[in-house]
């Protein structure tokens, strides 16, 4: 009795079995989970198909510590690396079986935040010796099968990319990562139906529809592509830097459909600046081919530039989740568009800043959480979905919060 007693005050306290959290039961066969992981710098969604495969969109990972426009803390402390947020996280709740790998890792863009930045405190791989950025971090402990980027960084060149010597580091990763792991490395194809899609078995009315990457946006009722950049050679030509879209720009984008639950995510998608060039709003041009959805993760932390009326009025979302890392997200003319668009959404936040709040003051009483991992778990044939915040601060990820189930549409 004494030691049972002891097993359950053990568990309550977040020491648990694999794939387990305090008051949310492990994933199942034939259930979509989809977890936005808090680490405070950045952005990272692990994804578990109904079948058990595994995706990895993005991994979190700017070291940012001083600026205008301050990060929140890092989480769940400034000793745990992103990296290792994300591996723990990923190991907790992945299946056990049929894999121990990423079957698939989508990096959207080239922004630190999304990839992760060197520092000088950066470890290096023991063997290979590349930088443990955060990706790559992720990338030597846990291995991939697929990987898609969002492009070629040198066929168009962008404003904002991340800086030479991160971006040799990834290149250095990615060589290993493909001898080391057979890691299939290819680009996301802007207008593909089944790019992506579940690798251990066959799963019905389960679709991954990419609609736009590398400034290349679909064409409605089509698999075809077009963009609104100029060629390289064009803007090189011209000889003005502002001329050049900014890295978000290039972000990839795609619907999720699991039965009638439709899931939205594009990156940093954005239209800033879109009055100095009309190619610099690559929001507009994608929201030609959405329609309504149950959840949208909002393109570019929910700041200011993104989440424009067009795509939410196509999107219309029931439910949208903001990974929040930076005192400014989210904006107040953001958050005023998508309750225009939707005016009962519900919105989750993995971080608000106190010097954010009195920004957003009159939209407090309408957000549902603003802080902590987020899980969406679809049920079965996709005809349900609950919302759960849970705890970021401890390797528990004990439930603090509970939304549904709420029917799809």
């Amino acid at each position: 009795m004494k030691r049972a007693l002891i097993l359950v005050l053990f568990l309550a306290g977040g020491m648990l079995l694999q794939g387990c959290a305090v008051g949310l039961k492990p994933w199942s066969p034939g259930t979509l989970d989809i977890h936005c992981i808090n680490t405070g710098r950045g952005e990272s969604t692990f994804f578990i198909f109904p079948d058990g495969t595994t995706m990895l969109v993005d991994a979190a990972g700017s070291t940012l510590k001083k600026h205008k426009h301050m990060p929140t803390p890092p989480k769940p402390d400034s000793t745990t690396t992103s990296g290792r947020v994300i591996i723990d996280y990923i190991r907790h709740f992945a299946p056990k079986a049929p894999t121990d790998t990423l079957d698939w890792f989508v990096l959207t863009h080239y922004h630190a935040d999304h990839m992760g930045e060197l520092s000088k405190d950066t470890p290096t791989h023991p063997k290979a010796g590349f930088k443990l950025t955060s990706l790559c971090e992720v990338g030597s402990e846990i291995p991939i099968r697929h990987f898609l980027s969002r492009g070629d960084p040198t066929e168009v060149k962008s404003s904002g990319m991340t800086n030479e010597k991160n971006m040799a580091n990834f290149a250095k990763f990615l060589n290993w990562t493909r001898k080391a792991n057979g890691t299939r490395y290819d680009f996301f194809e802007p207008a593909a139906d089944d790019q992506i899609h579940p690798v251990h078995k066959p799963v019905k009315d389960f679709t991954v529809r990419n609609i736009a990457a590398n400034g290349r946006y679909r064409l409605p009722g089509t698999n075809k592509w077009a963009t609104d950049i100029p060629e390289k050679a064009v803007l090189d030509s011209l000889g003005d830097p502002k001329a050049y879209p900014g890295e978000n720009v290039f972000s990839t984008a795609f619907i999720l459909s699991y039965g009638p639950f439709d899931y939205f995510g594009g990156g940093d998608l954005q239209y800033s600046n879109k009055s100095l060039h009309p190619y610099f709003d690559i929001e507009e041009p994608v929201s030609r081919v959405c329609s309504k959805v149950e959840v949208m993760k909002a393109s570019h932390h929910c700041t200011k530039g993104a989440n424009g009326q067009p795509i939410l009025d196509a999107l219309r979302p029931d439910a949208v989740v903001a990974h929040v890392w930076r005192d400014v997200q989210p904006n107040p003319e953001t958050l005023g568009r998508v309750y225009k668009a939707s005016p009962d959404c519900r919105v989750f936040l993995t971080n608000l800043s106190e010097s954010n709040k009195p920004v957003i003051a009159e939209y407090l009483d309408r957000i549902q959480s603003t802080s902590g991992h987020i899980l969406i778990r679809v049920s079965r044939g996709g005809r349900k979905y609950t919302i759960y915040t849970l705890d970021d601060t401890n390797p528990g990820y004990r439930v603090t919060g509970r939304w549904g189930p709420y029917k799809c549409k």
